[in-house]
């Protein structure tokens, strides 16, 4: 019993070490991993919207208000606090950040405004019909799309 207990607490001191290590290794983890957070919940809603715009499920208004009004609650979280200097690719594991975010940090941050305009136009529509809502989702691709091409590397 003793020999096991002894093996757990070891195994358990290995783990934190590791895990000390690796924070320490990387700067930025906690927030690339806050950032792909972000990403993955306006994914999620999203998802549901364009679900419902490709006709695969019924359009349903409550719904796509809720999932429009979250996209838009995290859009105005997206700011330079997401994206600091030194958590790009090749400088931060797991990060997908082009460097070129800080070399046209005016046009990234006009990208970040626009996101903001098409998410708060798509919250103001996308709980009224099935038409508003694509038209809204068209909107906030485009603005995604926009910042993703020229400020994301993609993955694989």
């Amino acid at each position: 019993m003793k020999k096991l207990h002894l093996l757990g607490l070891t195994s358990a001191l290995i783990l934190t070490g590791l895990t000390v290590w690796a924070q320490a290794e990387d700067p930025f983890a906690d927030i690339v991993e806050t950032r792909h957070g972000l990403m993955m919940q306006m994914a999620a809603d999203v998802g549901k919207m364009g679900a419902m715009v490709k006709g695969d499920v019924p359009y349903d208004a409550a719904v796509a208000a809720k999932a429009a009004s979250n996209v838009a609650a995290v859009a105005s979280v997206i700011s330079m606090d997401q994206f600091p200097a030194g958590s790009e690719v090749g400088k931060s594991p797991d990060s997908f950040a082009k460097a070129e975010i800080w070399a046209a940090q005016d046009d990234f941050l006009t990208k970040i405004a626009d996101l903001n305009t098409a998410a708060e136009a798509l919250k103001a529509s996308a709980g009224t019909d099935a038409d508003s809502l694509k038209a809204g989702i068209t909107a906030l691709g485009k603005a995604c799309g926009a910042c993703h091409s020229a400020y994301r590397q993609t993955e694989g």
